[in-house]
C-alpha cells in the first residue's frame, strides 16, 4: 500500500515521463506540430496534453507560434545544453565507451583532445595483441595526415581550419570534404611502425569537433579497406559519449528484412564494392549503364555488349554522372557541376548552383523530359535542413526551386510530366509536386509516402511505365513498389542491407537496375552480406520503365 508521498511521487514520475515523451515526439518529427497531431501522436488524453503543453512553453522547453498553432522546441533547451556542455568532462564521459570499444573490436582505442590548435592523446585503452601501435597518452598527434587529426579537421570552420593549417590544398581538402560526408577517416602511421587507425570525431551540441576517437591495430588487421567495418561501433561509441543529434542522419542501425516481400531472381552485374554507389542512369545511346560511388570517388559504366564494366577514378566527390545529348557526362562534383570529356580525362566547369554554402555538397539529381538538370545539395556531415533543390538550364543557367532538406534524394516524374516526385531521406519522405514541364516549375508540395521506421528510409527511386514508383529501402534490404495514389504494391527482397537507388534499363527498358552501399556497415554486418556495394538486376514480368533524360547541354 502507497503512502501519501509514495503517490506523491509517483504521480509527479508520470507527468515528468509525459513531458519528456512530448518533448522526444516534437524532436523527432523535425517541424512544427499542431496540438491534433500531438495528440494523436502521443496517445494522452486531450485535457493532460493541454496542461502538459502549456508547463512546458511557460517553462520555455517548447515554443507556441499562436499563428500557425504549432509547438516545436524551445530556446531554454540550449541554454540548458550550454550549461551542461560548460562544464563537461570528456574524460569521464568517454571511459565507459572507450573499454566497451576496445572489447568489441579488439583493438586499441585512444581518446583525442582539441586543446587550442593542437591534438592530444588524453586516455588509451590498449588491446593486448597490439603492443606498442598505438600513440602514448600526451602524444600530439597531426592534423593534416592523423586519422584523429583528419577527423576533426575535417568538421572545423573553414576560416579555424586554414589558421591551423595554413592555405588548405585542393587536394586535403578534397579529403576531408570525404571524411565528412563518410563520417570518419583513416590513415596509415606516421611513425615508423606498421599500424593503421579509424578515428571519428566527437562533435558538440553545435556541431563543432572538441575531439575524436581513433582505433588502432595492425596494418596487416585493418589496411586495404578492412577498416571501413570498424566504423559503425567507432561512431556508435562518439554519439555515446557526447549525447548529441550531430551527424544522426548517417545511420549505424540496418533493419531486419521484411516479412511480406516478394522473392524474384537478382543476379550481380558487377562486384566493385562501392562505399556509396548512387545515381544508376541507363544510356541508349552508349548502350551501358552508369552509376557513381560518391565516397571513393569514381564513375562506373557496366556495358551491355560484353557484360563487363569500367571505371573512371576522379580526385572529387561526385554523386551524379548523367550522359550529355553532346557528348559525354555531366557530374555532380563537390566543386560545382563539371561536364567529363572521357577521352581527353579534363573536366569544365558548367555551374555551381550551391557555391554559397562551401560545406554543402550535391547529391541525387536527374534530368526531366525538356533535359534541364534537377540537382539537390546537402550539407557534407549532414546538419539538417541545408539542403536545396535547383533547375540548371542547358546554357548553365539555374534556379533555386526549393529549399529546407536534409538528405535529398530520389527524383522522378509521372509518365505524363504532371507531377513530380523528391525524397527527403531523413524524414522518411516522399513528396509530390504538380509539375508544368513547359515552364520547368513545382508547385504544392505535399507528403506523398511517409516510411514507417521499420521499412527503413527511402532513398533513390525511378518510375516504370505504368506510373508505379521504385524505391530503393536504405538499410532495409528490398526494393519497393508503391502505386500513382502511394498505396504499397510489394517489396522485393535483395541480398543487401543498404540498396540506394534504382533505374530502368537494357533495351525494352524491363532489366531493374540497384545499387547499393557499404560505408558504415559493421564487420559482421559486412560478412552477413559480402555483395553490398555490389550493381544488381532483376526483371518483374509484366512491368518496364520509362527512359530517363539526358542533359540538353
Amino acid at each position: 500500500m502507497q503512502n501519501k508521498d509514495d503517490k506523491g511521487n509517483a504521480s509527479g514520475l508520470g507527468v515528468l515521463e509525459k513531458a519528456m515523451g512530448l518533448l522526444n515526439i516534437v524532436s523527432a518529427q523535425r517541424a512544427p506540430m499542431t496540438f491534433t497531431e500531438l495528440l494523436a501522436a502521443s496517445g494522452l488524453p486531450k485535457s493532460t496534453l493541454h496542461r502538459t503543453l502549456n508547463t512546458l512553453v511557460r517553462e520555455g522547453l517548447l515554443r507556441h507560434d499562436a499563428f500557425t498553432r504549432t509547438f516545436q522546441l524551445g530556446f531554454r533547451l540550449l541554454e540548458l545544453a550550454h550549461e551542461v556542455w560548460s562544464d563537461f568532462d570528456l574524460r569521464l564521459a568517454a571511459q565507459d565507451e572507450l573499454m566497451a570499444l576496445r572489447d568489441a573490436v579488439g583493438e586499441s582505442v585512444q581518446l583525442v583532445m582539441l586543446s587550442g590548435d593542437q591534438l592530444v592523446v588524453v586516455a588509451s585503452e590498449e588491446a593486448a595483441r597490439n603492443g606498442q601501435l598505438a600513440p602514448r597518452v600526451g602524444a600530439r598527434l597531426p592534423l593534416a595526415n592523423s586519422a584523429a587529426g583528419k577527423a576533426v579537421a575535417a568538421h572545423l570552420a573553414a576560416s579555424r581550419l586554414n589558421a591551423m593549417l595554413g592555405e588548405v590544398n585542393v587536394e586535403l581538402r578534397s579529403e576531408l570534404d570525404l571524411v565528412r560526408a563518410r563520417g570518419y577517416a583513416m590513415a596509415e602511421s606516421t611513425a615508423d611502425i606498421n599500424s593503421f587507425s579509424v578515428a571519428a570525431p566527437i562533435l558538440d551540441f553545435t556541431g563543432q569537433p572538441i575531439g575524436a576517437v581513433a582505433v588502432t591495430g595492425d596494418a596487416t588487421r585493418l589496411g586495404g579497406g578492412k577498416a571501413h567495418g570498424l566504423s559503425a561501433p567507432l561512431m556508435k561509441a562518439t554519439r555515446g559519449i557526447s549525447h548529441t543529434a550531430a551527424g544522426e542522419a548517417m545511420s549505424l542501425h540496418i533493419q531486419s528484412p521484411p516479412a511480406d516481400q516478394t522473392r524474384v531472381d537478382v543476379r550481380c552485374m558487377s562486384e566493385a564494392r562501392s562505399l556509396l554507389g548512387e545515381g544508376p542512369i541507363w544510356s541508349p545511346r552508349d548502350n551501358a549503364l552508369y552509376w557513381v560511388d560518391i565516397l571513393t570517388p569514381t564513375v562506373h559504366c557496366w556495358h551491355a555488349a560484353d557484360g563487363h564494366s569500367t571505371e573512371t577514378p576522379l580526385g572529387t566527390m561526385t554523386s551524379v554522372a548523367i550522359p550529355k545529348a553532346t557528348g559525354g557526362l555531366l557530374l555532380a562534383t563537390s566543386g560545382g557541376l563539371m561536364t567529363l570529356d572521357s577521352a581527353a580525362r579534363s573536366m569544365t566547369l558548367l555551374a555551381h548552383p550551391d557555391a554559397e554554402r562551401p560545406g554543402n555538397r550535391y547529391n541525387d539529381g536527374k534530368c526531366d523530359r525538356r533535359g534541364r538538370l534537377w540537382i539537390s545539395s546537402m550539407d557534407m556531415g549532414t546538419a539538417v535542413n541545408r539542403g536545396s533543390l535547383f533547375r540548371v538550364e542547358a546554357d548553365g543557367s539555374w534556379e533555386k526551386m526549393d529549399s529546407g532538406f536534409t538528405v535529398p534524394n530520389g527524383l522522378g516524374w509521372s509518365p505524363d510530366s504532371s507531377r513530380m516526385y523528391f525524397t527527403d531521406t531523413f524524414r522518411r519522405t516522399i513528396y509530390e509536386y504538380d509539375f508544368d514541364l513547359t515552364a520547368g516549375t513545382i508547385s504544392n508540395r505535399r507528403p506523398m509516402i511517409v516510411f514507417n521506421e521499420a521499412d527503413g528510409k527511402p532513398d533513390g527511386l525511378t518510375v516504370d511505365a505504368d506510373g508505379c514508383l521504385w524505391v530503393a529501402a536504405w538499410d532495409a534490404w528490398h526494393i519497393a513498389r508503391f502505386a500513382p495514389n502511394g498505396r504499397l504494391l510489394q517489396r522485393i527482397r535483395l541480398p543487401v542491407s543498404r540498396p540506394t537507388s534504382c533505374c530502368f534499363g537494357g533495351p525494352s527498358l524491363e532489366t531493374l537496375f540497384v545499387t547499393s552501399a557499404s560505408v558504415r556497415l559493421s564487420t559482421q554486418e559486412l560478412a552477413s552480406a559480402p555483395l553490398s556495394g555490389a550493381l544488381f538486376a532483376l526483371e518483374v514480368p509484366g512491368v518496364r520503365g520509362l527512359p530517363e533524360g539526358t542533359f540538353a547541354g
